[in-house]
């Protein structure tokens, strides 16, 4: 580990620990995409918002700015917003169901990744707000690739191609002040 990276190391430990955001182009696209289906008006977990779709390189786990100033005026005027009870338009997202290490195991998460909103969602997770209304797409990627049985032969279903569902779902969200 060189000096810069110990440096910036420490700078996050100070700071607050935060990584960087998620890439959906890395993560999603990166897994290789086999459908989309439109999700609807969703109410969705801030906690699951853990990435940008074309952003994350510019951006930290918490969704503010990596360099320069992070509280901008316009981050300031949406924090206040949100604290008076305003209701503000609902953020635009895209959904995928991911394969994640966690341990020694290999996991399914369900993440969430930000086409539009970057500042509500920023100012949502520094206030503590639970939930946030969004329009949801949702993204189907390819499994795992398939796993061979002893004798080399490929299980039928562990070779067969996922996909989309033949029908959106559309769940509307009860408009909550945020």
């Amino acid at each position: 580990m060189g000096l810069g990276s110990t440096l910036r190391s420490i700078g996050r430990l100070l700071a607050g620990g935060h990584g960087d955001a998620k890439s959906f182009e890395k993560d999603v696209e990166g897994a290789g995409v086999v459908g989309r289906v439109e999700g609807g008006m969703r109410t969705i977990p801030a906690e699951k918002i853990v990435g940008s779709v074309g952003r994350a390189h510019n951006l930290r786990s918490d969704f503010f700015y990596r360099t320069g100033q992070a509280m901008t005026g316009r981050f300031v005027r949406i924090g206040k917003a949100m604290q008076e009870g305003k209701v503000l338009p609902p953020i635009e997202v895209y959904k995928a169901k991911l394969r994640r290490q966690e341990g020694e195991r290999e996991v399914e998460r369900t993440e969430y990744y930000v086409v539009d909103g970057h500042h509500r969602v920023a100012m949502a997770k520094k206030l503590g707000q639970d939930f946030l209304d969004a329009h949801v797409v949702e993204y189907k990627v390819a499994g795992p690739p398939p796993s061979s049985a002893p004798d080399g032969a490929v299980s039928a279903s562990a070779g067969a191609p996922a996909t989309a569902p033949a029908t959106a779902t559309s769940a509307s969200a009860a408009n909550t002040k945020n």
